[in-house]
């Protein structure tokens, strides 16, 4: 169990969250209750912070954990909501399926310096439901370094979930240390921050303690989420959070799952990755990223050239 509660804008959560992508059709496609079982694993040993996004088509099984649990779990969503009544559909829908009067946080997603003043509208409405007691807290999430520091100045919003991790994966901007000194600027501004890809979509996995704990020593932290699929994931991310070196049994199940390179559906076929990959492990059908396994070593460098993402050790 966690000691302390950390403070996420106006929310109390715990340092390490459930990232739901991993529990989704997007990837590990668990039955509703299979994910349920694992968030309720998860809320038992203190983990009382869950993020999901509609895309991610996971709220039946949050509605199916939340209805298990003696308390409520604080819960993100996000949406591409960019218009009014976009935004309160988005809400709307997320307060219907997961079973809820309020949602805690709801997060415009992906976005960047670029795209955020066309959310505007959503922004506001987001904003008006938050003062109406809809949901608790309005947030963005972004890979892009130039995001985090646009979106510091804008008072609507109360937190910002930033792809960061110690080598950088992912971010389109810029370096992992670019990306720190951003955060930290927002974080003096008052924001919440909930960092996302701390290890760099799995390609980290190898060296998970040293990711985060390279982490969790930042001066901005106030919480990360990470995906889990399994009780020993959950084991060995919770003994890490703490500081404590996972039990030797726990760190082999984790060590020892077989995982593969996983593509998301929306690959744009951009074959950067292809190019990177030195092992021929990549090519290019129908316009996206077809995957061989028997010839992928899971050295993860394919997702580093990834700008949407696409690719991650699962």
């Amino acid at each position: 169990m966690f000691p302390e509660l950390t403070k996420l804008g106006p929310l109390a959560v715990s340092p390490l969250g459930f990232g739901t992508l991993s529990i989704s059709p997007l990837q590990s496609s668990l039955a509703a209750e299979q994910g349920a079982e694992l968030l309720c694993y998860a809320w038992d040993k203190g983990i009382n912070f869950w993020d999901t996004a509609e895309i991610y088509e996971n709220y039946p099984v949050l509605r199916a954990a939340v209805r298990r649990l003696q308390g409520l779990p604080v819960i993100a969503s996000k949406t591409y909501a960019y218009t009014a009544e976009q935004a309160a559909a988005a809400v709307d829908k997320a307060r219907r399926e997961l079973g809820i009067d309020c949602l805690d946080i709801m997060l415009l997603h992906e976005q960047t310096a670029q795209t955020l003043p066309g959310h505007r509208e959503a922004l506001d409405w987001l904003a008006t439901a938050r003062e109406k007691g809809v949901i608790r807290a309005v947030g963005v999430s972004t890979h892009s370094v130039a995001c985090v520091l646009a979106a510091a100045d804008y008072p609507e919003i109360d937190v910002i979930h930033p792809l960061y991790n110690m080598e950088g994966v992912g971010i389109h901007d810029g370096s992992c240390e670019d990306m720190a000194t951003a955060i930290a600027a927002a974080k003096a501004k008052g924001k919440g921050i909930y960092a996302m890809k701390v290890l760099g979509g799995g390609t980290l996995y190898r060296h998970a303690q040293a990711a985060i704990n390279h982490v969790r020593s930042q001066p901005w932290f106030d919480c990360a989420v990470i995906g889990m699929s399994t009780t020993a994931e959950i084991d060995c991310n919770v003994a890490l959070f703490q500081g404590h070196a996972p039990d030797a049994r726990t760190l082999l199940q984790v060590q020892g799952r077989r995982r593969f390179l996983h593509r998301a559906d929306w690959c744009q076929g951009c074959g950067n990755c292809v190019q990177a990959c030195g092992q021929g492990a990549l090519g290019l059908e129908q316009g996206q990223v077809q995957v061989r396994h028997e010839l992928c070593v899971l050295c993860g460098y394919c997702s580093r050239h990834c700008e949407l993402m696409c690719l991650k050790i699962i």
